[in-house]
């Protein structure tokens, strides 16, 4: 992703009945986000991943939630690889990759608040990597993934910062649901 790709990016309208995000609030991120890829400024994938966004004002319609959420996890991962030197090759329109899997690393927790085993979520990196790896039974499906829970680790042990692996989980959702809509409609077609 180039800081241009960032500056073109179109996001449909929500659906009737529906508020969305505010427009001037998301095309301000955007840019904020264009200048990360360009080297200046200090936006961290933490940074957009915790970023919320106000509705917008009654009886207008601001852009489809989904589609700037699954833009900014598309973001996250590239920003990353932007950051680490590496160029990503976009497969198959995946916002993740079994290659981005192996390459991610979570930071320790902060000091003063407890984070999750390493062990324990290393575990499910591989079981999500071998399930980006491989379409078929036996993979991880979006909804088993929305409801994993990782125990505390105790003091002592390798552990990984809480927020990172959670906002983690949530592109795994979203890559996965992308993944099941795209087999449902191939199933119909």
């Amino acid at each position: 992703m180039t800081p241009e790709d960032v500056r073109n990016v179109r996001f449909p309208k929500a659906p009737f009945g529906h508020r969305g995000y505010d427009i001037a609030e998301v095309d301000a991120f955007c840019e904020t986000l264009a200048q990360a890829f360009s080297g200046r400024g200090a936006l961290t994938t933490a940074h957009i991943r915790q970023h919320a966004f106000s509705a917008t004002a009654f009886g207008h319609r601001g852009y489809h939630r989904d589609d700037v959420d699954e833009f900014l996890d598309r973001a996250c991962v590239d920003l990353e690889s932007a950051r680490r030197g590496e160029s990503r090759r976009r497969t198959g329109g995946r916002i993740l990759t079994p290659e981005d899997i192996r390459r991610l690393r979570f930071s320790p927790p902060p000091q003063d608040r407890p984070g999750y085993p390493a062990d324990e979520v290393d575990v499910f990196l591989g079981r999500v990597a071998a399930t980006l790896a491989h379409t078929g039974p036996g993979g991880l499906t979006s909804s088993e993934v929305r409801t994993i829970g990782f125990c505390t680790a105790p003091a002592g042990r390798a552990a990984y910062h809480r927020d990172e692996v959670d906002a983690f989980v949530d592109v795994v959702v979203r890559t996965l649901q992308t993944e099941e809509r795209a087999v449902r409609e191939h199933a119909r077609s």
